[in-house]
């Protein structure tokens, strides 16, 4: 049954406000997946160079209303190196410990020295708490995911109940749940044209191990975050950015508009991702 004043259009819910009580927690606690630290050593994926510290990266999220965070290291994205991912991860243990509280670190390697990158894994949870991996991006140095190599790391994730969050391609995105799916992984980004945006969907709603993060390109487009809502479920879909690649606030604002019920837009404004790390550890 719908509360008073509300509306329903093809199972969405139009003009249901949050509560005084649930505006004030989500004002307190929205929830970014998906961010990208501008590193110590200048890497930054800006084109323009506008939040170039951490100092700078923070005041620019509580200007857009995000409390709290997943973090990891552009170092780390674009590593050649093990020496090079692990000041990266080494970067994020700082700040994670630096703003305890506020941001949750996320480890990310190269699979190229696949045992250094398997122990690299290990002493991120074990030394410095973290229980996400990713955001990987295969596509930045060359790696592929359906090698021997990236399954050790699909397996360890798995071992250890991390979060892994991965960028692919709808092949690999199909390959990647169907092989593993004991594995808690977020997909980033809805997808860049219609057709792709709904199979992304569609391969999500099929593996309940899958989740959908909204960053990147895809959210603009009116309809679909109703349409990944209804088809993969609300519990699934998670408020990300990108940042400092995107812009936070305007994700916010597709879900703060979205035909949704005020359930749904806390879910995914903070409650799924709370909910992953919880039972991560």
């Amino acid at each position: 049954m719908l509360r008073a004043g509300a509306v329903a259009l093809a199972n969405f819910v139009i003009g249901e406000p949050l509560t005084p009580e649930a505006q004030a927690e989500t004002r307190r606690g929205i929830f970014d997946a998906h961010l990208h630290i501008p590193s110590d050593n200048g890497e930054n994926f800006q084109w323009h160079l506008v939040t170039r510290n951490m100092p700078e990266f923070v005041a620019y999220l509580d200007k857009c209303g995000v409390r709290r965070g997943v973090i990891s290291s552009s170092w780390s994205n674009k590593a050649q190196t093990p020496e090079d991912y692990r000041q990266g991860n080494r970067e994020v243990a700082k700040y994670a410990d630096r703003y305890k509280g506020r941001f949750r670190g996320s480890c990310v390697i190269t699979p190229f020295r696949i045992d250094e990158a398997l122990r690299e894994i290990e002493r991120c949870r074990k030394e410095y708490g973290f229980v996400w991996l990713g955001e990987f991006c295969n596509y930045m140095t060359g790696y592929k995911y359906d090698t021997p190599e990236w399954a050790e790391v699909m397996k360890l994730a798995t071992k250890l109940n991390l979060v892994i969050q991965i960028h692919t391609n709808v092949r690999e995105m199909q390959s990647l749940a169907e092989k593993f799916p004991d594995t808690s992984i977020v997909f980033p980004h809805l997808g860049g044209n219609r057709d792709d945006i709904f199979a992304r969907i569609a391969i999500v709603a099929k593996h309940k191990n899958a989740h959908i993060d909204l960053s990147g390109s895809g959210i603009e487009r009116v309809g679909i975050l109703e349409r990944a809502v209804k088809e993969i479920g609300a519990d699934r879909v998670l408020y990300g950015s990108d940042f400092t690649i995107n812009e936070p606030s305007a994700v916010i604002a597709r879900v703060k508009n979205a035909f949704l019920t005020a359930e749904d837009r806390e879910k995914i404004l903070h409650r799924n991702v709370e909910r992953l790390l919880a039972r991560a550890g």
